[in-house]
């Protein structure tokens, strides 16, 4: 999930069991289940304390394991301190849903289930009876208004009406904003309560397939924004939605923290699929690009068992054009125009100002990969093209982000091996540097790049952390690293009346040419990676000598030799900086050959992203 101006709270997730307690059709294609039950309550799950339902953010989900209809049993998981480990079997049958509405008094939420011929929830919701369980978990991100907005723009298909109406329903008073909604029929129109100063525009989508309508768009295309600050929600069909977060950023310019575009649900050409089961895109942290395997590769990564297939896989294995192709179409946006309606050689050229034939042969290896299949002179999306229409697919791949141009220092990396970094300008610097973090500091825009990548990655730990005990005892805190900014207003927003003292060191005393503060607690978050390991012994030394304890969270790479997204961090460290990426096992070493008393490594957050570690050590 892209980084947001949202403030984001994010929290362990905890199966729990609910009883259904409320039925209501709402409208002729929407159905209202009311959940409630003492596992919604503070508690304790297999030995560890179970935090209170929570549901504080209007789009908020959680995720329904839909029983089987044969009453038979499902073995869901097994519960962990911050993540609950998912059987794959469970996670087939589990639905993203929005929370509708929480009342804690009753230890109760709904949710609103579009209705439709046939799905796996649709069917359960058509089928249940009051007293019917049914097991979930979540919300585990809750995420609020952005501050300091003047308007909101929310625009939803129905599958995200939920999120509309309880948005409706929960700002405050005199919120301006603008709410355009398509639904299938008049009757599908509802009348949310409201104190806030909005202007509601309902679309009837009528004859016109769900998935297939350009009404929406077309809509945002005649608004007018007022002068100031917009934040922009807009929720639906991944390829009805595309073209609309383009003309938001692109056309009006909204900067990116301040637009959410997200696809609830995908129409498959091959079998077309109504938008019945309401499923938002999780929030997740990406660990590289949004295309990659999501659950368990272990079937995927089986070893060869022929010849030829060993052949096959060592040609997959070197192939170029892959990378470079998906690459150069999410920065180009291609699969947004194809969703927009530019679906010619000659418009796709038109809307990038480049020469057809150069476009052509783009489209013509966007086609050879499955990105685009093209009937005549027109070009569609297929499935695989259209996940490159997400918010996500932007962030992890669109090589105008410095950060992510520079990982193509990759083609460096014999280089790299046979001389280190040397003097040298990366891919996305014309500054040459002796060290990478030499280079950031002579290039702002470089710089600022790598801790917007950082801060993308952390902002799902980044509470988690905050909440280590050494962190969050301690009356003086020295904060370093890429988001050290963020992290120290994250600690006075956390605990504004602490009266703790944050200081932030910066590079000169990361690079030794400042004293480090004296202080209870250093953290350092994504501020040594890149540096040689004679660096990093000399700041481990100066932070062990200052402080009484160090928390220490990086990009940590131990698993990847059976882990290609860590032997990916691995190697584009080396590649980018002439240094290896840290393991929590070198560092731990480190840390007690310095005389740590005390060193430990410890899991945060969901255990899985980027970011999924910290080594803690104490001077005594």
């Amino acid at each position: 999930m892209p980084r947001t101006s949202r403030p984001m709270q994010v929290l362990p997730i905890i199966l729990r069991e609910a009883e259904v307690t409320g039925i209501a059709d709402i409208t002729p294609n929407m159905r209202r289940l009311t959940l409630s039950g003492d596992q919604l309550a503070a508690g304790e799950v297999d030995g560890m304390p179970r935090p209170a339902f929570r549901s504080e953010g209007f789009d908020d989900h959680v995720k329904l394991v839909i029983p089987p209809s044969d009453g038979a049993s499902l073995d869901i998981g097994e519960q962990e301190e911050f993540r609950f480990k998912w059987n794959r079997e469970a996670l087939d049958r589990a639905r993203d849903y929005t929370v509708r509405s929480v009342d804690p008094a009753t230890n109760s939420f709904a949710v609103d289930v579009v209705r439709h011929d046939s799905g796996l929830a649709s069917d359960w919701a058509c089928d249940v009876a009051v007293g019917d369980r049914i097991s979930f978990a979540g919300p585990k991100t809750c995420a609020g208004l952005a501050e300091g907005i003047d308007f909101h723009l929310l625009i939803a298909d129905e599958t995200a009406l939920p999120a509309v109406g309880r948005w409706l329903e929960e700002v405050p008073a005199g919120t301006r904003g603008h709410i355009i909604v398509e639904v299938p029929t008049a009757d599908d129109i509802q009348e949310i309560p409201t104190k806030a100063d909005v202007e509601i525009d309902w679309l009837v989508r009528g004859s016109a397939a769900p998935g297939e309508s350009r009404l929406m768009r077309e809509a945002v295309k005649s608004l007018r924004l007022p002068a100031g600050r917009t934040f922009a929600w807009c929720a639906g069909e991944t390829l009805t939605i595309a073209p609309i977060r383009r003309f938001l950023r692109r056309d009006l310019g909204l900067p990116k923290e301040d637009v959410e575009v997200v696809g609830y649900w995908r129409k498959m050409p091959t079998r077309p699929v109504a938008p019945a089961e309401e499923t938002p895109a999780e929030a997740r942290p990406a660990e590289t690009s949004p295309i990659a395997a999501t659950a368990s590769d272990a079937e995927d990564s089986a070893e060869p068992t022929s010849t030829r297939d060993v052949v096959h896989q060592v040609h997959e294995m070197t192939e170029l054009l892959p990378a470079i192709i998906t690459r150069t179409a999410v920065t180009l946006g291609i699969n947004d125009l194809v969703a927009g309606g530019a679906s010619t050689t000659e418009a796709i050229a038109a809307e990038l100002g480049i020469d057809s034939e150069r476009a052509q042969a783009v489209l013509t290896a966007m086609c050879s990969l499955g990105l685009l299949a093209r009937k005549d002179d027109t070009y569609r999306n297929t499935p695989t093209g259209a996940v490159l229409t997400g918010d996500g697919a932007a962030d992890g791949l669109d090589l105008s982000d410095p950060a992510l141009l520079d990982l193509f220092s990759l083609v460096d990396l014999v280089d790299v091996l046979r001389g280190g970094f040397a003097a040298r300008t990366s891919r996305a610097s014309a500054i040459e540097a002796s060290t990478w973090h030499a280079q950031r500091a002579a290039d702002p825009e470089l710089d600022a790049a790598h801790r917007r990548h950082s801060l993308d990655h952390l902002q799902y730990v980044l509470d988690p952390i905050l909440d280590l005990e050494p962190v969050a005892t301690a009356a003086d805190l020295a904060v370093a690293g890429d988001v050290d900014a963020e992290t120290a207003a994250a600690l006075t927003r956390k605990a504004p009346d602490a009266g703790r003292t944050v200081h932030t060191p910066g590079s000169e005393a990361l690079a030794g040419r400042r004293a480090w503060p004296s202080v209870d607690c250093t953290l350092v978050i994504a501020g040594l990676s890149g540096r040689s390991r004679p660096e990093v012994d000399s700041l481990l030394r100066r932070m062990l000598a200052a402080s009484r304890t160090l928390v220490l969270v990086e990009a940590f790479t131990d698993d990847a030799e059976s882990d290609d997204h860590q032997a990916e961090e691995l190697i584009t460290t080396l590649a980018t900086t002439g240094n290896p990426s840290l393991t929590t096992g070198g560092l731990a070493a480190a840390l007690r050959g310095l005389g740590a008393a005390r060193v430990e490594i410890r899991d945060i957050g969901w255990g899985f992203g980027r970011f999924r570690s910290a080594v803690i050590a104490a001077r005594s």
